[in-house]
């Protein structure tokens, strides 16, 4: 009786060319994925500053309709504190003051919140901010040069500051402009020592537009920021 024998077929491992050459190639993927990575971390880091920035917007309005009074998100505009300047906001509302007939003795700011400060190398713009708010018919602007609102951890400093404010109907309007609305624009940057302006990494700004009506809208081409 005739046995089978099977017919093995002789293999052989792969050669060391081989494997330096996949090696390689799974350290460029690795390369390639490790920076795609890294953009989309810088890229989320504005988003999350407009994300944060559109949650104060909200909590300054409910304040405003709340207290029926006039509320603010207020972002740090002194210089002389860099690790504040243009990072760091607050929300405060205005407080009347009345005797004991109710007629008015006079007004203050107060501090709603402890503060946010945006990600690291986030900072709000005004110039570019400014720039995305002409290019909108109609839209009014940011206040400017805000003072009365005494930040945490300031102490007895005031320091000065850009502001959005909302009245007691929930408007967004600043008082005494024509216009309502106002743009919102941070970027992701370097501040360079006696700088007064960030100076923006790799045109990474985003923003959005509060109407009126205190609702916003995101300004998704980025061409209405940086021009």
């Amino acid at each position: 009786m005739m046995k089978f024998q099977p017919n093995y077929e002789k293999r052989s491992g792969f050669t060391l060319v081989e494997l330096l050459v996949v090696i390689s190639i799974i350290a460029i993927l690795l390369s390639v994925a490790a920076v795609g990575i890294q953009n989309i971390d810088k890229g989320q880091a504005t988003v999350s500053a407009t994300a944060q920035a559109q949650g104060l917007m909200d909590e300054a309005r409910s304040l405003a309709i709340g207290r029926s009074t006039r509320a603010r998100l207020c972002i740090h505009a002194d210089s002389g504190d860099p690790d504040r300047y243009l990072r760091f906001a607050v929300v405060a509302y205005e407080e009347i003051e009345r005797d004991e007939t109710g007629e008015e003795t006079g007004r203050s700011w107060r501090v709603d919140s402890r503060g946010t400060f945006f990600p690291n190398g986030v900072y709000f713009h005004p110039r570019l901010a400014n720039q995305a708010g002409q290019q909108v018919s109609g839209l009014g602007s940011f206040g400017e040069n805000g003072s009365g609102v005494r930040f945490p951890g300031e102490g007895v400093r005031n320091p000065s500051y850009y502001y959005w404010e909302f009245n007691a109907e929930g408007l967004c309007t600043v008082e005494g402009a024509s216009d309502s609305g106002a743009p919102f624009v941070v970027c992701r940057g370097a501040l360079p020592a006696g700088a007064s302006e960030p100076r923006v990494i790799g045109k990474d700004a985003a923003g959005f537009i509060i109407w009126r009506n205190g609702r916003s809208s995101p300004i998704r081409d980025t061409s209405l920021i940086i021009n």
